[in-house]
């Protein structure tokens, strides 16, 4: 599929506020080419998957998908039907995989879009089995149905037991149902040494049964199981695809030079003085002296910036100087305590990125809030609109 090159600084949603956040295409692009040939580094002919679920960490998948796509990605990867349907008109023929069972009543909706479903359950096969037999010859060739099983190995979240597996791949096989993937998720891949005992059990688990199932298959289906941590810390993961998650979005690869797509951007609205001692923002948490600077920029907690950050001793950017919030983070508004004299209504505030020669990254403020940087990324909501460029 030929995807066409992005034009520079598009806005797919409107904004009457200062606040955006910019995504970055050329990095995704090349995040995905140099992690891609680190893979081919321990297995030429490994294949790349792109996990663009949530809104592509909320990146946004449409136009993530595409760059993606360009860097060499050419598998997609889902958590719901609705994200999966909303991407296939932009992604031509490329394939989409559902990280996840639908619900029976929405197979026949999967199929005909041509999204690869992951099946748990013989519950759920039988109806895709009956779903695939009320086709016409015509539509069976048209829409190709196939799925993928995803193997129970040690995360205990989702996925079937292996015997169950190789019942599903033979009777998926005889319905004339191609079976794509065997895969598995990794449970303790990010944790070094600590996860290896772990990593290498789950590892023996899924090729015993992928042993069985290519036994029973005639055509032996992609295996896959290695996230970004896998590729870093276990490449003998890899096998025959990268699902590639955090890495694509610039981070969790310290090992490796990607760069983070995403800037968090907003503006100074309003910069006025203290008139006497005061605390600042709800409850008056801290209190500043007379002739603090404070000013005000329209970014919340209902954008994603995190009501935890002050407690946590968040700060952003002006003029590439680091300024420490100076209240509580309210709905719509933080306020920051400014220290540079030169700062003026009109700056630019970065919350999460580059400015200057500073750098706020969602790694940063997830450490601050005892989380990860994927909730960050996630949690910027959509009122804050994504201007692209590259």
């Amino acid at each position: 599929m030929r995807v066409a090159r992005a034009g520079i600084a598009s806005v797919i949603t409107s904004s009457r506020r200062p606040t955006y956040a910019e995504v970055d295409l050329v990095a995704v692009r090349e995040n995905v080419a140099r992690l891609h040939s680190l893979a081919r580094s321990a297995n030429a002919r490994v294949r790349l998957g792109a996990v663009v679920k949530a809104d592509a960490y909320g990146h946004g998948a449409e136009r993530v998908s595409a760059a993606a796509a360009l860097g060499g990605a050419d598998v997609f990867f889902v958590a719901t039907l609705d994200e999966a349907i909303a991407l296939r008109t932009h992604l031509g023929q490329l394939p989409i995989v559902l990280l996840g069972e639908p619900d029976p009543s929405l197979l026949g909706e999967t199929i005909r879009h041509r999204i690869t479903p992951t099946i748990h359950t013989t519950k759920t096969l039988t109806s895709m089995i009956e779903e695939v037999e009320a086709l016409s010859r015509r539509d069976r060739a048209q829409y190709e149905p196939t799925l993928q099983l995803e193997v129970e190995t040690g995360l205990h979240r989702l996925g079937s037991e292996a015997g169950e597996v190789l019942i599903m791949a033979q009777a998926a096989q005889e319905a004339g149902i191609g079976v794509t993937g065997i895969y598995s998720h990794l449970a303790r891949a990010d944790e070094g040494e600590p996860g290896e005992e772990s990593v290498l059990a789950q590892v023996v688990r899924l090729q015993e049964v992928y042993q069985g199932v290519v036994g029973v298959l005639e055509v032996p289906p992609l295996l896959h199981l290695a996230n970004t941590a896998g590729l870093i810390n276990y490449p003998q993961t890899g096998f025959d695809l990268i699902r590639l998650g955090i890495g694509m979005y610039g981070y969790g690869v310290s090992e490796v030079a990607v760069r983070p797509v995403l800037r968090l951007v907003s503006r100074v609205t309003r910069l006025h003085q203290l008139d006497e001692a005061s605390g600042v923002s709800y409850g008056h948490r801290r209190w500043y002296p007379a002739g603090t600077s404070i000013a005000t920029i329209p970014i919340g907690y209902a954008d994603g910036f995190r009501r935890g950050l002050f407690e946590a001793g968040g700060q952003v950017l002006i003029r590439g100087t680091r300024h420490p919030l100076a209240g509580v983070v309210a709905m719509d508004h933080l306020m920051v305590a400014v220290t540079d004299s030169s700062v003026v209504v009109g700056d630019e505030v970065v919350l999460i990125g580059a400015q200057g020669s500073e750098f706020i990254g969602a790694d940063e403020l997830a450490t601050r809030l005892s989380t990860i940087s994927y909730e960050i990324l996630t949690g910027i909501s959509d009122r804050v609109p994504r201007r692209y460029r590259g």
